[in-house]
């Protein structure tokens, strides 16, 4: 039987979508081992684990901690972001590639075999003036550079770059880098398959998740994972749903437990096991949601998801 190996995405419990305290990282690790997963996925900012607040010591308790309740770190979740920066003597990319760094020296002290790596990541899904593009996605408002792509493809240039260098760091410390496709830069599965192949370094791999897939029909979702093979090393579950206003227009997306969203888990599962992946899925909830009466969940909702989310993905190792 295929199992389904499922890692806590530590995301969860910073406190950022729920009314309450951000919870240490020793206590997200006995919600893993009680909720059932075999892994916790690590997030390197605070109030969680930003890598400058662990020392040496502090690092080898949280692994002996996690050790001792049977619990894995899948990865270390890094928020990155490789555009091009917005002035001269502002280095952007020189700062991401420091905390890359500072991110695998963490990977490699926890035992932790990936980091996972956003290309272009500004929070929100798009730019302020995407839809004012020609042909592609805008970055600024309508100029010349926008006509002719030139604006995305300084940006796309920008971001290969520096995951060539997050890549070389990488291998320094013996760890792997999971890209993980996000606007505004990486838009599709095929835009993420096409950075990775130019990065074209051995430890440069993909992070690879269903809900952010271009559709969900049954084939395009299996025979992208069967074409991605062995490159796949890391992936999150979560569930989406799209938001209809008035004459069918969509407005937002919101994010909800696996299961009750558009992703087809069926195929992704089946072709994940035949393409032979050994990766973790980690559960996360890394957007806002409101509760009956528009008032924010508290972390026992948090709690609630968690449980809901490993059985539903864990019931699928008997149908595949």
């Amino acid at each position: 039987m295929f199992k389904i190996k499922q890692s806590l995405d530590a995301v969860n419990y910073g406190a950022y979508f729920y009314n309450g305290s951000p919870l240490i990282m020793e206590a997200v690790v006995d919600r893993a081992a009680k909720f059932g997963y075999d892994a916790v996925d690590l997030w390197p900012h605070r109030p969680m684990t930003f890598p400058p607040d662990l020392n040496a010591e502090a690092r080898k308790k949280l692994l002996s901690y996690a050790n001792d309740k049977g619990i894995k770190f899948a990865a270390v979740d890094a928020c990155t972001n490789f555009m091009r920066s917005d002035h001269a003597l502002v280095p952007h990319t020189e700062k991401e590639l420091l905390y890359v760094r500072s991110c695998c020296e963490l990977a490699r002290d926890l035992e932790c075999p990936t980091v996972r790596i956003l290309p272009a990541f500004i929070g929100y899904f798009w730019q302020q003036y995407w839809d004012q593009g020609y042909c592609q996605t805008a970055m600024h408002s309508r100029t010349y550079e926008v006509s002719t792509q030139d604006d995305y493809l300084l940006e796309w240039d920008s971001v290969r770059s520096g995951i060539i260098e997050s890549g070389n760091i990488a291998k320094e410390f013996g760890v792997e880098l999971a890209v993980q496709g996000h606007p505004p830069v990486v838009n599709e599965v095929q835009d993420l398959i096409d950075l990775v192949d130019e990065v074209n370094l051995p430890n440069v791999k993909i992070g690879l998740d269903l809900p952010l897939f271009d559709h969900q029909e049954s084939d395009y979702v299996y025979e992208t994972v069967k074409k991605i093979g062995k490159k796949m090393i890391h992936s999150h579950t979560l569930g989406s749903k799209t938001r209809i206003g008035p004459g069918g227009f969509a407005y937002a997306s919101m994010e909800v437990v696996p299961g009750e969203g558009v992703e087809n888990w069926l195929p992704f599962f089946k072709a994940c096991k035949e393409v032979g992946y050994e990766g973790y899925f980690a559960y996360e909830q890394c957007a806002p949601f409101l509760m009956p009466g528009h008032v924010k969940p508290t972390i026992e909702e948090f709690d609630r998801r968690q449980q809901v989310g490993f059985d539903f993905i864990k019931s699928f190792e008997d149908q595949i």
